[in-house]
């Protein structure tokens, strides 16, 4: 029986561990002085959350956030994309989804695209978000860059644009 457990445990193990992982790498502005205040993982996704150091999920300036969807690479960025916008759509009031820019045939795939609104359904906050989705071979990355006005500055569209299109996939 218990060389029996131990071949289950090392097959599990083995499978476990041969499944290839994606890697999104970007730098992070230094300006924000962002760190990683909250990671959740598991099987299905990792979501990370980055704020400005000394700040806290009520009086943040700027958050940063990777969601790796595992395994989901099979599907179209453009079904992530509308998925989201229909979520969007439903917990926001006065919502502009503007596409910036998109993979050219042959180019990693990938969407990049601002969400702008005037507040959320349920609260007067706002929220406006700069988004990029990307896949690697066997995942999907969703990076999210929001601050708390209806509206994105030119220059952050810019500056945010240029660190997520600049992103690298590592295997």
């Amino acid at each position: 029986m218990k060389k029996l457990l131990i071949t289950v445990a090392l097959s599990v193990s083995a499978i476990f561990y041969s499944q290839k992982k994606d890697s999104l790498q970007f730098s992070l502005p230094e300006k924000y002085n962002l760190h990683l205040e909250e990671k959740q993982e598991n099987d299905q996704m990792i979501m990370m959350e980055y704020i400005p150091k000394g700040q806290n999920w009520d009086n943040y300036d700027i958050i940063v956030t990777k969601i790796v969807s595992k395994n989901l690479a099979k599907i179209p960025l453009q079904t992530f994309f509308d998925n989201n916008k229909k979520l969007l759509q439903s917990k926001t009031k006065n919502l502009r989804i503007k596409e910036l820019s998109r993979n050219k045939n042959g180019e990693r795939e990938y969407i990049l695209f601002t969400a702008e609104a005037d507040s959320y359904v349920d609260s007067q906050t706002t929220e406006s978000q700069i988004q990029y989705y990307t896949k690697g071979e066997n995942d999907v990355f969703m990076c999210i860059a929001a601050i708390k006005e209806k509206n994105l500055p030119k220059e952050l569209v810019e500056e945010w644009s240029k660190v997520f299109l600049q992103s690298q996939i590592i295997k």
